[in-house]
């Protein structure tokens, strides 16, 4: 968190509620935010103009006048909130600060402020990063991360691509998918409700799944992540689960009955990430299959 869905989340907002705009001021709190940044001096930006926002993976890239560009990798508890003149606001990524509060928080690192429009990054963990560059310098710095195909809106992200990748990988389906060479974007949240989905068990080796259990889980992914995109971010707060449309069907849901055969969820950890399957409709004897 914030996974492929919230990146594309906060990139729409700010081609909606940004683009086209100057800033006209920044307050950076936290120096470490640009670390490793090819120009460390996020002041660079005052006075040029936002020209638009792509994303990669997990990571969004706006575009400025002057030949400027910005990496933003929001890790795990990134949040972007745009406040509006007339006191309404937008906010995705990391649901701490309150989307409701009070802004700037005590987790507010850096304001940009647009005239009377005025967006706010905040991080609990400072985790994230941003990276200026040159525009004609983002690919090279994208291409260093060495991303495999994303797993939704993407034409190379082909079913035959997804089998030889995990036939490579001996390790468990889950870490395989959370690899960002194998599928790019995904992360915790979307592969337990990839795997669910696919009736897999996280803990299975990569290369053991069939041709037709790799078909299943490349449509899954592709759904969990679509599914993510169109609510704006599933809804997790202090670890729980708030389902719309009955998505998430298991991250962030022990105990709490499957959406499938209602058996209650279970939690463990696997390789130090809270996992969360439906032990009925992803048994752990399909390992031995």
């Amino acid at each position: 968190m914030p996974e492929l869905p919230e990146v594309e989340t906060i990139r729409k907002i700010v081609e909606r509620e940004l683009f086209g705009r100057t800033l006209t001021g920044l307050d950076l709190t936290l120096p470490k935010l640009v670390r490793d940044s090819p120009l460390p001096d996020l002041g660079l930006l005052v006075g040029r103009t936002l020209l638009g926002a792509d994303r990669r993976a997990k990571v969004l890239v706006t575009h400025w006048s002057d030949g400027l560009s910005v990496l933003t990798h929001f890790k795990l508890a990134g949040q972007l909130a745009v406040l509006r003149p007339d006191g309404t606001r937008v906010v995705a990524g990391h649901p701490v600060p309150d989307p409701e509060g009070p802004y700037p928080h005590k987790a507010t690192h850096l304001t940009l402020r647009f005239g009377e429009t005025v967006a706010y990054y905040s991080d609990i963990r400072q985790f994230g990063w941003w990276r200026l560059m040159p525009t004609d310098a983002v690919d090279a710095a994208l291409g260093t991360f060495r991303f495999g195909p994303e797993g939704t809106g993407s034409d190379a992200f082909a079913r035959d691509d997804l089998a030889a990748r995990l036939q490579r990988r001996r390790i468990a389906i889950k870490h395989a998918l959370l690899d960002q060479r194998v599928v790019a974007g995904l992360g915790n949240i979307y592969v337990d409700e990839a795997l669910h989905r696919a009736r897999i068990h996280p803990g299975r080796p990569a290369n053991s799944l069939s041709p037709d259990e790799v078909t299943t889980l490349h449509e899954s992914i592709g759904w969990a992540l679509e599914r993510g995109i169109a609510q704006g971010g599933a809804a997790i707060r202090r670890g729980k689960a708030f389902p719309r449309d009955g998505f998430p069907t298991v991250h962030a849901r022990r105990d709490e009955p499957c959406t499938t055969c209602g058996t209650a969820i279970v939690k463990f950890t696997l390789g130090g990430r809270g996992t969360y399957y439906c032990p009925v409709c992803q048994p752990e004897l399909a390992a031995a299959s």
